[in-house]
């Protein structure tokens, strides 16, 4: 490896270079020591004479590195023998609806929820209950094949729900209308789900003040979505109309190529206006909730359990498995797995990552693909250089994150836009935007820096020398080093270990200091809106099978963006990707945006 020279300087360097193994320091200085480091003093070189001189210069100004992705998901699941039928998406949804084995389930996917509101939840384990209490226009269904090595989970995929059946057209002005017509179906208190019901929950989740985290979901897509978000025109303007009872129209821009897998998802269920509007907050509690799919809240005891029952008006009824599902509602993964392997919980999806292999040997555990990505938010407000924010992207040693803490088969991130997401042609966008070798999110790093000081980020020594060098440009430049950064994860075992581990890799590098902080998932990502943190740990499950779903996240003013970051040349790039109905320049322009996510500025 060519050992990039030292830049000049006026200052004394805050900080020693060091090596990025993972070493004892006494090896540490060793291994600094035999490398013979170039020195500069007063503008005169000392040492590898024969070297030339080698320096970069970057700015602080604008920059991107709002995220540092750590690995894209695997997930893992504990299931008792003799439950079958269980139905899952790579999306990560269980489904339970027409399991087997039992009549009656005890599962552990969570801890207590934020919220079961369909329109306001923001989480799997949320959507999940959403999906087993409530059926949008379309549903998902079993292809009876079976996921991976069991034989007992089964693939699901997109099939008409609600919607009986659909038709589509191109209008004058180049708009398309999907028209839906709904099959017979009841509410679980007898009354008749109509098309005026999805009129209202598509209305309610674009209106500002219903404060839906997934309120940009329909942005770009349907008709005036993104202007009523933005305060320009009212919910009522809304491109979603129901004709009659049975017929419901939504315009939309142009083609969308995930819109009817849209229409699955759990944000966009229909909801009663007339419950929702009498109980305020408390409309999905037991004693309140109408629900129209197959199973129905009974009982809530908050951080404990949620109890459903099946609904007996769903118009499937006689197909559904389990006469009660209970969810019971921990964050000690623990006291989960004790509970699993007492006979107490008949399927958990959270345990320690050192009990996998032995679940695995012991034929309890499996492993499946999951389309995520998990990361740490950077604060652009809190760490305003982006020279500091690339170089804590740079230190994190994802290769022993994955192999030594994790353990679940993830693989190291490299880039936001999860494996296993598609473009146009079909290709994995992770994969193809990481061509030749280099990481997307280490694209502009490798051509603007590394390549000139003959670094190679694809080797974490060399990734940990480029954090050193911007990060002292950065100081130079006035950004605190001695600045505490505090790390925010929802309590979790597992995220605590992650923490703790890129915790040791930014202090030992880059001598930052982190302190970690946890709060209960239930109010989580409302303190993330709060801002307070410098860096904050989340996993980013696809909506749908489109890039989108990952890069609309970091838009200027999107309800995601915890880490603040303004770029109006992302933003524009993201809204000309959705202005497109599919095809190559619409791929290129997704490309080149997560490139610009993770650039930089020269000086």
């Amino acid at each position: 490896m060519k050992k990039a020279l030292a830049m000049m300087l006026a200052m004394i360097m805050v900080f020693s270079m060091v090596a990025c193994a993972k070493t004892e320091p006494e090896e540490t200085a060793s291994d600094e020591a035999s490398k013979a480091p170039v020195v500069v003093t007063d503008d005169a070189e000392v040492g590898l004479e024969e070297e030339e001189e080698v320096s970069i210069q970057t700015s602080g100004e604008g920059g991107g590195f709002t995220i540092a992705p750590l690995y894209f998901y695997t997930n893992k699941y504990c299931l008792k023998e003799g439950i079958d039928n269980l139905g899952y998406t790579s999306l990560g949804y269980f489904f339970f609806f027409n399991a087997t084995g039992k009549e009656e389930l005890n599962l552990c996917i969570a801890s207590e929820p934020e919220t079961i509101d369909p329109g306001l939840v923001a989480s799997v384990d949320g959507s999940t209950y959403s999906q087993h209490q409530f059926e949008g226009l379309m549903k998902y269904v079993s292809t009876n094949t079976a996921v991976g090595d069991d034989p007992s989970l089964l693939n699901y995929q997109i099939a008409p729900g609600m919607a009986e059946s659909y038709t589509s057209k191109t209008n004058e002005d180049g708009t398309i209308t999907y028209t839906f017509t709904l099959r017979d179906a009841l509410w679980s208190d007898g009354q008749p789900v109509t098309a005026a019901d999805f009129e209202y929950a598509w209305k309610r989740i674009v209106n500002p003040e219903t404060a839906s985290d997934y309120g940009y979901i329909l942005d770009g897509i349907v008709v005036n979505a993104a202007e009523i978000q933005a305060g320009e025109k009212t919910p009522d303007e809304l491109g979603v109309v129901a004709v009659d009872e049975k017929t419901l129209d939504i315009t939309i821009l142009t083609e969308c190529p995930y819109f009817i897998e849209l229409c699955a998802f759990s944000s966009l269920m229909p909801l009663r206006q007339d419950v929702v509007e009498a109980n305020g907050t408390a409309w999905t509690d037991p004693a309140n909730i109408v629900v129209n799919g197959p199973y129905k809240a009974t009982e809530w005891v908050h951080d404990s359990v949620i109890v459903m029952e099946k609904n007996a008006n769903y118009y499937d009824v006689e197909a559904l498995g389990p006469e009660k599902i209970n969810w019971y509602l921990s964050d000690s993964e623990t006291a989960i797995l004790q509970s699993y392997k007492a006979g107490d919980f008949d399927f958990i999806e959270t345990f320690p990552a050192d009990e996998i292999n032995p679940l695995k040997e012991s034929g309890d555990c499996f492993v499946v693909p999951y389309v995520g990505t998990y990361y740490i938010y950077l604060n652009c407000e809190n760490i305003p250089d982006w020279r500091a924010r690339a170089a804590i992207t740079l230190v994190i040693d994802r290769e022993h994150l994955v192999t030594n803490v994790t353990q679940a088969g993830e693989v190291p991130a490299t880039g936001m836009v999860a494996a296993g997401i598609q473009d146009s042609t079909k290709a994995d966008f992770a994969a193809k935007n990481s061509e030749g070798g280099v990481p997307s999110m280490y694209k502009w790093l490798q051509e603007n820096c590394a390549d000139p000081l003959g670094l190679d980020l694809n080797n974490y020594e060399d990734c940990c020398e480029l954090a050193t060098i911007l990060l002292e440009q950065a100081v130079a430049d006035g950004f605190d080093v001695s600045k505490t950064l505090y790390y925010c994860y929802n309590t979790s075992d597992s995220h605590q270990v992650i923490a703790e581990a890129v915790q040791s890799d930014v202090a030992n590098v880059l001598g930052m200091n982190m302190e970690l902080t946890n709060q209960d998932w239930n109010v989580y990502t409302n303190g993330l809106a709060e801002g307070t943190f410098g860096v904050a740990r989340l996993g980013w499950i696809a909506d749908y099978n489109d890039p989108v779903t990952y890069l609309e996240l970091f838009t200027n003013g999107n309800s995601y963006n915890y880490g603040l970051w303004v770029s109006d040349e992302y933003t524009d790039l993201i809204a000309s990707a959705k202005a497109l109905g599919g095809g190559a320049e619409r791929d290129a322009i997704l490309y080149e945006a997560e490139i610009v996510l993770f650039s930089g500025t020269m000086a």
